[in-house]
């Protein structure tokens, strides 16, 4: 059938579709697909004319982002979005990348390092991906941009913020998590010591003997996590307390002492060689604070300054004369033997064995007492028993 037949046929039905299919079934059918194929195809244009539109406001309001996760939840949308929708919203981008950047910028610099280091990781990421996906629009200049930025927010714009935190930094317990950020960072760079060595150094600047905040900085540090900090600063720690010619400030002593870590405190004592430094904290600690362990640091101490040792044990043995136990604690403790002397030394183990014979002697009366006392009630027992009346039992009563 002609086209001029079927335009007949639909003319004298007046149009009734019915009608139509009934004089003419294929031609029915070909028109009916014809025009649904161009319905499908006239929507499909429209979407697509929507979704390019949408991706053209998309790169719009990127700029005016009030928040960061507004911000990145809008690139993500657009990394999706930019291979699919052509190249008006590639050349959108291009246009607006430098505002896009300036934006990222302003959201980032009010965050503490850790987010600061987390986030341009996330941007970074974003850029290249937003690179690989405006390479099939062979827009050299958006291309490269996104490129060179993904690097740049790393080896350049990172760095200086890092740089600018630890050497703006005055390093307390609080500034843990935002170090340990940085070192995790830096260790999956390929040149670690770029970051970490300067940030070494600044740290390293700080008195490790007189700053109490750093101190509680290195405590809480863990090496797992902390690696190369932790290291170095635990090793300037232990080699203050060890090496006998640093100062160890007394806030740092005494938050030792008060925390029950004592027996770092007597062997900085014991070993400490400043003269004038020693001499300072014997007339702060010694004999005042109730601590035997820490009096007796002092006098294990060899380096020779104005105290009064020896008065102070002999003050300490009179006192506690019979307690054996003490006195074999004072006698065995480094140092003791020099303040005392030969003589009185030999006197003090005198002592010693003489109350160790009394206390033999006690016990032998202690227990030959309680041996008499047994035997005693013993034999009370059984002059008892030899008293007892004795009396017939029923049967022999009843033969009589």
């Amino acid at each position: 059938m002609s086209v001029s037949q079927f335009l007949s046929i639909v003319k004298e039905s007046n149009y009734n579709i019915i009608e139509i299919y009934k004089q003419a079934q294929d031609e029915t059918l070909i028109v009916l697909s014809v025009l649904l194929l161009a319905i499908f195809l006239i929507l499909f244009f429209i979407r697509r004319s929507i979704k390019i539109s949408s991706a053209l406001k998309l790169v719009d309001k990127i700029q005016d982002s009030e928040t960061y996760d507004e911000y990145n939840q809008k690139i993500s949308l657009l990394i999706e979005e930019l291979p699919k929708r052509g190249i008006k919203v590639a050349q959108a981008l291009n246009t607006s990348k430098e505002h896009i950047l300036l934006r990222t910028s302003k959201l980032l610099a009010n965050m503490n390092i850790e987010q600061k280091v987390e986030k341009y990781l996330e941007v970074s990421s974003a850029y290249s991906q937003l690179a690989k996906a405006s390479k099939k629009y062979n827009i050299e200049e958006l291309t490269q941009f996104y490129e060179i930025k993904s690097k740049e927010l790393l080896e350049i714009n990172l760095n200086e913020e890092i740089a600018y935190y630890y050497q703006n930094t005055y390093f307390t317990s609080s500034e843990v998590n935002n170090v340990n950020a940085i070192v995790k960072y830096a260790n999956n760079t390929l040149n670690t010591d770029l970051i970490l060595n300067p940030m070494l150094v600044e740290i390293n600047k700080f008195s490790y003997g007189y700053n109490i905040d750093l101190f509680k900085f290195i405590e809480k540090l863990n090496e797992k996590e902390s690696k190369q900090i932790f290291v170095n600063c635990h090793e300037k720690l232990d080699e203050l307390f060890t090496s006998g010619k640093a100062e160890v400030s007394i806030n740092i002593l005494d938050y030792l002492l008060q925390k029950n870590e004592k027996e770092k405190v007597y062997k900085y004592i014991s070993s400490l060689e400043l003269t004038l430094y020693l001499e300072q904290l014997y007339n702060l600690y010694f004999n005042k604070k109730d601590d035997l362990n820490l009096d007796l640091a002092f006098i294990a101490n060899p380096t020779k300054i104005n105290s009064a040792y020896k008065k102070y044990l002999d003050e300490a043995l009179t006192n506690n004369w019979r307690d054996s136990e003490y006195i074999d604690f004072i006698s065995k403790a480094p140092g003791v033997i020099d303040i005392l002397g030969h003589m009185e030394f030999r006197t003090l183990i005198e002592r010693m064995d003489n109350i160790s014979i009394e206390n033999e002697n006690r016990k032998m009366v202690e227990e030959a007492l309680s041996i008499a006392k047994r035997a005693e009630s013993i034999a009370l027992e059984a002059k008892s028993l030899n008293k007892r009346p004795i009396t017939s039992s029923p049967s022999t009563t009843a033969l009589n």
